[in-house]
């Protein structure tokens, strides 16, 4: 588990534990302080039944917005488009363990959560965009990879090409190469165009590393970088990397 991911639930299950310990407290004293015909009288666990969906809910919440912001894919729309759906997860939620349960009417719960939930997210937007966003700036030029049990910072510089494998990337070094979880698009979108070129769907390479190109009798071709290693060339990116290599030249 990264440094982030620890942050995430952390503040998370400490912030929901804090509150739900506040309202229990909360109900119990005043029922303490007021006469009998004036208690509310909920049943032990009230406030874990009513608020328990967010524990889970929450890191899930900053996971997205993190993985979106660190894409450079967090828009305005994408905000409301996740919050959304966390809305309708937690109200359908509500709505089923109130019927089942509770034997609540499921227009009754709706319309009991419907202003408390909204005003849940808006905190937890909040939250991630204090504690949790990172500044992009301060990681300019680098990627945050997993380095065994670790994360460390790879920077663009060090890396010779880029190949895509399912939901993740290798990132190649000369030396090492490290996976990460992101598509090749959300990449391409993070590096400079001026350093990094796409050689087939599946690649990106770094241009500084280019030794030379080997086109085959077919039209495709190899990439042939300067630390020995090969990258494939298809014939549909071919034209943009020979001028590329030739503004470099």
């Amino acid at each position: 588990m990264t440094e982030q991911l620890k942050k995430e639930w952390l503040i998370s299950c400490a912030g929901w534990s804090a509150f739900i310990f506040f309202m229990t407290a909360t109900y119990v004293l005043y029922d303490w302080a007021m006469p009998p015909a004036e208690e509310i009288n909920n049943r032990p666990g009230w406030a874990l039944q009513e608020w328990g969906i967010w524990y889970v809910l929450t890191p899930i919440v900053f996971r997205l917005l993190s993985q979106y912001h660190g894409a450079k894919l967090l828009t305005k729309q994408k905000l409301i488009g996740i919050l959304s759906l966390m809305l309708c997860i937690s109200m359908t939620y509500q709505a089923i363990f109130d019927f089942l349960v509770l034997c609540d009417p499921i227009p009754y719960t709706m319309l009991y959560f419907a202003p408390s939930h909204p005003l849940v997210l808006g905190v937890i937007s909040y939250l991630w965009h204090t504690f949790l966003r990172t500044d992009l700036t301060e990681q300019h030029d680098v990627f945050e990879v997993d380095a065994g049990s670790k994360t460390a910072l790879l920077s663009y510089a060090d890396i010779t090409h880029i190949n895509s494998a399912s939901n993740y990337v290798e990132l190649h070094t000369e030396h090492q190469h490290f996976l990460k979880r992101i598509t090749l698009k959300q990449v391409e979108q993070q590096l400079p165009n001026s350093q990094f070129i796409r050689t087939h769907r599946s690649h990106l390479v770094n241009l500084n590393y280019i030794e030379r190109i080997q086109i085959k009798p077919s039209g495709s071709g190899l990439v042939l970088l300067k630390s020995g290693q090969t990258v494939a060339l298809s014939k549909a990116f071919k034209p943009a990397l020979k001028a590329k290599l030739k503004h470099v030249a």
